[in-house]
């Protein structure tokens, strides 16, 4: 059988309903997330997402060169709140995955470590991460992927640039209710 753009193949579209770039952005970035979560969760552990791995991996260098990781440097480096991130942080703790321990001069700060079980799973989750990356941009020549990589990166710092401007705008008024 033949998929056509309007046919689905499970429940994944094969083309981006909308014309709009945001929605094709938006769209491609959640089916990789929900590939590198599958992959991960076959692959090596189902208590660790994709992202989860990438922060385990960055969580485990910060610890292997001497320098303080904490949620707030998360927040930045993924760009999501900080409700999302006491989430994940929370869940990679009771999982076992990491530890967050006071800090001596702020005892708000929680300075995040890799536990010995979140070490012993970053080799899997890392190559199985390397083998995902690989995979995704199977049949893409090298200079395509600079090309989209650089594209992507303008599409960033432009979200980013907007994402201050909207915040310095004041809030738009409630219509008044009909009736």
């Amino acid at each position: 059988m033949r998929i056509t753009n309007t046919q689905q193949s499970g429940d994944i579209p094969r083309r981006c309903q909308s014309e709009h770039f945001g929605a094709l952005v938006t769209q491609t970035s959640r089916l990789i997330r929900r590939a590198m979560d599958a992959r991960v969760s076959a692959e090596v552990t189902p208590e660790l997402t994709g992202v989860r791995g990438m922060l385990l991996g960055e969580i485990i260098r910060a610890n292997r060169e001497d320098r303080d990781i904490y949620q707030r440097d998360v927040e930045q480096w993924l760009q999501i709140r900080r409700s999302s991130v006491t989430a994940m942080l929370q869940t990679m703790e009771q999982d076992g995955f990491i530890t967050r321990c006071s800090v001596e001069k702020d005892a708000r700060l929680k300075r995040l470590n890799a536990t010995p079980k979140g070490v012993a799973f970053h080799e899997r989750i890392h190559a199985t991460i390397e083998r995902f990356e690989r995979d995704l941009q199977q049949g893409i020549a090298p200079e395509q992927q600079a090309a989209a990589r650089a594209v992507l990166e303008q599409v960033l710092t432009n979200a980013q640039e907007l994402t201050i401007a909207a915040a310095k705008l004041p809030p738009a008024e409630q219509p008044a209710p009909k009736g």
